[in-house]
């Protein structure tokens, strides 16, 4: 802020713009004794946003009051947490000396921002997802990509072309704060895709090389700058160089090197994939009742964190994924093993974080603890697998357990360790002698008095000596007028009283400043101890971590293992055919949800190089999306690693699922359920290859009648004829089964029911062949449609199946026209017609409204035209 600001406020206040001018974009935390307060905007904007009581400091010298608010500096964690949950930035500004010690005005320092990319505190973080940094650097039509997670100490970059794929990949990483570079319509469209994530402009490093040898040596920004595009390093460069300035430059980030990748070596899964599948959460947005929550059998946060990785990114490398089922399959074959091995798993917490936490110099005591907990469970995870002869087990043996680093914990920490080291003890005894000294003297005053008092007894012959404590005076010995003449010549007069007198001597005086400082001095002793153990701890890091993914790798095997022995599931065979053979199929999470033995499981065969497009017919709840999406979810499952909800399984490699299932809009951008439809369906028919697996659920349904015929029509041949690709199209447009005729990899599927006394029942099994009915009036009924629309529905059905077969007919009559031939109907515009045989009247001129209805294209309206349109609607009427 402006020195002139400064000048008019209290030299505290003057820190707090200092502070603020350094960081504009991020809310102050300002630490004035026991509390964290914020000043004008910042306490407007907190005090909303944490529900804080909004105060006024006194009045400046401007004679303006400033908007105040404050939280406990002792529970500032839970306050960080809740405004990185909603995307603020903070900046962390602390006293940087005890105000005690200090004559005039206390130092101030920023010392941390926390970004919700960034954020370190367990409090603030999903224990079982990743929290991401991501930043996006453009260079015209190419996106360099750099995703950091600081609690994992890892960087990972990839280049893409486009800017669907930036979107996409952007969307696969679900960062919780994005940086762009050269933002403009980039960092519109990820700020549309992400509204829970802070997405914000960032400016480019002027020296690149500078901001990468942040964490990199030269060897690892050479190996870099060889592998990467100029785009990507500029996204690694403005990640590093971020995260730097939010740690407050103290500590190393704990990245050693980067790690880049193809988005295209694994399974391509883009957003609408991953929702529609519901693959990490509902289309509610619930974690519970997703893939991820039915396979997370995981017992650490680490191992829970892989999987959800894996499960957005399965592998698309046979041979890889075979090592992975062979993993699963050994614990599979050995329940005992698997068993003794989840319950030291289960002991091992989040290794993987907190290691970082000591690196970066903010683990606590109980960092510590937990970090020495779960080294030792690791021995008892190496001793639950056992000396292994199968190579697959074996492998899978960590080869480092940081005996050394459990060693250093166990020696120099107690058992039961504090919050923070000020709270003490934290440190054993026998470690260093003046914590020892100073423990006894803080621990032990009274004893060591009472020996003193004895020892001048003695000495002095005085029986009635005592040794006594005042605040105003301190310790003192008090002797009787009757013993004065046995005083020591050591001892010296300190106070006269009515019935004695009070003496010091030089040893209690000694004593008493032990005794008086021991505390505050074994606090600061312990914690400088502690601090180098932390220091030795966090030296090691990249040890702890290499370990924890080890562990990771382990519980996430293991956890798969243990789902497919309760549920029944096979091993797939994965091969490179571009087949897709399952039999006796089940959809794993309807499977959960339906009573038991009573979900219908399916046989599915499709192979792009002869049966390759499977249109499926039948009425709607009978099963056909279901069935389309066990398929995706069997592929992807069988590519992450995992046994699949069959009894027999062969995978043909797919390089990308794609889905078009259910409806939706986007009204924010104007666009009708329909637009939404075409535009994933071209997403679809211009990406999707031959390996592609592709699921399409009624195509063209939400525009007319013949022209979704159409449009489902064009793109089932070009799926077919084109691109090839092994395709499941579920469709009610029943002329669709005509393709059967005319191409020779279509197959025509229904998913069966049947009517019974007017109802329909759902067999909920696919079979050969298409459908002859839709039974929509039966589901009508199911849903408790009045009767009498019902009854209607089926006049009218019979009306128009007869014309539709009534060959002599010729062309089809209107429904407008059915209607009037058969029963007396009121016209919505004119009056009631009464059925004649006679030739019909001409129609009437039309009215102002039709008029107006004719000349309204509804596919091309936006919402708020559709309004505008209606509100004229309802006015004409008024007028009549």
């Amino acid at each position: 802020m402006a020195k002139a600001k400064e000048g008019a406020h209290s030299p505290a206040m003057q820190q707090f713009f200092r502070a603020k001018e350094q960081h504009p974009d991020a809310l102050l935390f300002f630490r004035m004794g026991d509390f964290y307060e914020m000043f004008f905007d910042d306490a407007v904007i907190a005090s909303k946003a944490l529900d804080l009581t909004l105060t006024a400091r006194s009045k400046g010298i401007d004679g303006r009051e400033v908007p105040m608010a404050g939280v406990p500096h002792h529970a500032a964690a839970s306050y960080l947490a809740r405004l990185l949950e909603k995307g603020f930035k903070v900046a962390i500004c602390e006293q940087m000396a005890d105000p005690a010690t200090v004559k005039g005005i206390v130092p101030r320092e920023v010392v941390r921002v926390v970004t919700p990319g960034l954020a370190l505190d367990p409090d603030a973080l999903d224990a079982r997802t990743d929290n991401a940094l991501v930043a996006v650097a453009c260079e015209g039509e190419t996106f360099g990509i750099a995703a950091l997670e600081l609690t994992r100490a890892e960087l990972r970059a990839c280049t893409v072309s486009g800017g669907a794929a930036m979107l996409a990949e952007v969307l696969r990483l679900d960062p919780r704060e994005v940086l762009v570079v050269r933002g403009g319509e980039t960092h519109a469209a990820l700020a549309r895709a992400l509204p829970k994530a802070r997405v914000a402009e960032h400016a480019t490093p002027a020296d690149r090389r500078a901001a990468l040898a942040i964490a990199l040596d030269d060897a690892a920004i050479g190996d870099a700058s060889s592998r990467l595009s100029g785009a990507a390093l500029e996204a690694c460069a403005v990640a590093l160089e971020y995260a730097r300035v939010s740690t407050g430059g103290r500590a190393a980030i704990g990245v050693r090197a980067i790690e880049p990748y193809d988005p295209r070596a694994q399974l391509a899964l883009d957003d609408t994939a991953v929702r529609n599948l519901e693959l990490v959460r509902t289309l509610s947005g619930d974690r519970a009742g997703s893939l991820l929550a039915l396979l997370d059998e995981t017992s650490t946060p680490m191992g829970a964190r892989l999987l959800r990785r894996r499960l957005l990114a399965p592998l698309a490398d046979v041979a890889a994924i075979r090592r992975r089922h062979d993993s699963v399959e050994a614990f599979v074959l050995d329940p005992e093993r698997r068993r003794a091995l989840r319950r030291a798993l289960s002991e091992i917490g989040d290794l993987e974080r907190l290691a970082t936490r000591a690196e970066l110099g903010v683990a606590s005591p109980r960092d510590l603890g937990a970090i020495r907990a779960g080294l030792r469970s690791a021995i008892g995870v190496v001793d639950a697998l056992g000396a292994q002869h199968d190579e697959v087990l074996a492998a899978l043996v960590p080869r480092d357990v940081c005996e050394d680093v459990e060693s250093l914990l166990s020696t120099a920490l107690v058992e039961d360790l504090p919050l923070v080291p000020s709270a003490g003890p934290v440190i054993k005894d026998g470690i260093d002698a003046r914590v020892d000294e100073l423990r006894t003297l803080s621990t032990s005053s009274k004893d060591v008095l009472l020996a003193l008092e004895a020892r001048e007894r003695e000495t002095s012959g005085i029986a009635s000596l005592k040794i006594r404590f005042t605040k105003v005076f301190g310790y003192y010995v008090e002797i009787t007028r009757s013993n004065l003449h046995l005083v020591p010549s050591h001892f010296r007069r300190k106070q006269t009283v009515a019935n004695g007198e009070r003496y010091t001597t030089d040893e209690l005086e000694e004593l008493q400043s032990k005794i008086l400082n021991a505390e505050d001095r074994l606090k600061a002793l312990e914690t400088e101890i502690f601090e180098d153990v932390r220091r030795r701890a966090g030296a090691e890091a990249h040890r702890l971590r290499a370990l924890a993914f080890r562990l990771a790798e382990i519980d996430v095997h293991a956890g798969l293992a243990e789902v497919a022995h309760r549920r029944g599931y096979v091993r797939p065979e994965v091969d490179e055919s571009l087949s897709l053979e399952l039999v006796e199929c089940r959809h794993p999470i309807v499977e959960t949800l339906a009573a038991a033995g009573s979900f219908v499981p399916n046989d599915v065969a499709i192979d792009a190089e002869a049966q390759r497009l499977l249109v499926i017919t039948g009425p709607n709840m009978a099963g056909k999306s279901t069935t389309m999406r066990e398929v995706a979810l069997a592929a992807i499952m069988a590519q992450l690693g995992s046994f699949v909800a069959a009894t027999r399984a062969r995978i043909g490699l797919v390089d990308r699922v794609f889905t078009r299932v259910g409806a939706s809009d986007d009204l924010g951008r104007g666009q009708s359920t329909f637009m939404v439809e075409m535009r994933e369906t071209a997403t679809i028919l211009r990406e999707a290859t031959r390996r592609s697996l592709v699921i399409l659920d009624e195509i063209g349904r939400g525009t007319s009648t013949y022209d979704g015929l159409a449009i489902a029509w064009a793109v089932a041949e070009h799926l077919h004829d084109v691109i090839g690709c092994r395709t499941l199209f579920a469709t009610h447009y029943h002329e669709l089964c005509e393709l059967e005729r005319t191409r020779p990899g279509v197959r025509n599927f229904n998913v069966a029911a049947r009517e019974h006394q007017g109802d329909v029942v759902f067999l909920h099994r696919l079979v050969p062949g298409a459908s002859n009915k839709s039974y929509g009036v039966a589901v009508a009924r199911l849903a408790g449609t009045p009767e009498r629309v019902l009854e209607r529905a089926k006049t009218l059905l019979r009306g128009l199946e007869s014309g539709a077969t009534d060959a002599a007919a010729g062309a089809k009559a209107s429904l407008r026209e059915r209607v009037r031939a058969e029963v007396p109907q009121l016209d919505l515009f004119g009056v009631a017609q009464p059925a004649t045989e006679s030739v019909a009247p001409p129609p009437p001129e039309p009215s102002e409204v039709e008029r107006a209805l004719r000349e309204l294209d509804p596919d091309r309206m936006t919402p708020i035209e559709a309004l505008v349109a209606l509100s004229k609607l309802r006015s004409l009427l008024a007028k009549r």
